[in-house]
């Protein structure tokens, strides 16, 4: 019997041992499989993470762009309102009987071309945001803006006079400060476009 149970001693040993080998094989397959089922969900979800902060980091540019814009659009707006406003006081000064309303146009005139038609130092950086057509349109203005000079030029110095010659001269003024109001609004709604579409 001994040797009968010394087989059948090695047939359990040699079972458990083959049971210990196909369950740590069977062990080591399922921790393989584990790890790789982790390391696509880590996998993946780093390209989630990676994804979304290249589209947060892509709409903080976006965002801050736009704030750019509009504030490169407010200081151009702040420039059109004052453009407005002094050729108001060019068209008032034609008109006056005080002198020292008149010589404030007749500076304002003089200094036309190299202070107020210049886009003020403050807004300067801002023309990086301003459309193409606001740039052509500010051309535009400013191609304007020499017949403007030309005529305000030629009713301050006859604001004295009294006649039919003040008036002719007057409605060329006139004709000229509406055509630098019209090139405003051009240059307003087409900031209003611009703004819409930003």
């Amino acid at each position: 019997m001994t040797e009968q149970l010394w087989i059948g001693l090695v047939a359990v040993v040699g079972s458990m041992c083959l049971g210990y080998v196909l369950g740590g094989a069977a062990a080591i397959r399922r921790r393989d499989r584990d790890l790789d089922v982790l390391r696509n969900q880590v996998e993946a979800q780093l390209r989630f993470a990676d994804q979304q902060s290249r589209s947060q980091r892509a709409a903080e540019r976006e965002r801050h762009h736009q704030e750019r814009a509009e504030e490169a659009y407010a200081a151009l707006a702040r420039w059109l309102y004052d453009l407005g406003r002094t050729i108001e006081e060019v068209w008032a000064g034609a008109h006056a009987a005080d002198e020292d309303i008149r010589e404030k146009a007749v500076l304002i005139v003089r200094r036309w071309p190299w202070e107020t038609l210049v886009v003020p130092e403050q807004a300067s950086g801002a023309q990086l945001y301003w459309s193409s057509e606001v740039r052509a349109l500010t051309r535009k203005f400013s191609g304007a803006s020499a017949r403007f000079v030309n005529q305000a030029t030629s009713a301050l110095s006859h604001a004295e006079d009294q006649g039919a010659d003040l008036q002719e001269v007057r409605g060329r003024l006139w004709d000229s400060c509406e055509d630098m109001h019209g090139i405003l609004s051009e240059l307003w709604d087409q900031a209003r476009r611009d703004l819409r579409a930003g």
